[in-house]
């Protein structure tokens, strides 16, 4: 008992810190948005085959600054990420990131 107190209390120090961020690279021109839900929603209408709703929806996302586009070769910094998402944010500036699969930045194998 005496040594897993200890080794208990060192992972939660462990999971407390802040991961490094991680630089990248868009290897495949995607969109993200500020939220996952609206990235979720734009992808859902894709996969129903709504190509008017997907693009009603992501006009209007970033005519309005929730989502953006991403260009291949850009340079991003992939703050979190989920099994499917990633939070990107631009390396330039203190921009928010954006909510975006992670296949923009994964390479084929």
């Amino acid at each position: 008992m005496r040594l897993i107190l200890p080794a208990l209390a060192a992972l939660a120090v462990t999971l407390a810190l802040p991961q490094a961020v991680r630089a990248e690279t868009i290897v495949k021109e995607r969109f993200g948005c500020h939220t996952q839900e609206v990235t979720d929603r734009l992808f859902k209408l894709v996969m129903a085959g709504d190509e008017s709703g997907f693009g009603q929806l992501l006009k209007g996302s970033l005519a309005a600054g929730e989502c953006r586009s991403w260009k291949l070769g850009e340079e991003i910094r992939l703050e979190t990420r989920t099994m499917t998402y990633g939070c990107l944010a631009p390396t330039s500036g203190q921009d928010r990131c954006y909510w975006t699969p992670l296949s923009a930045i994964e390479k084929a194998n």
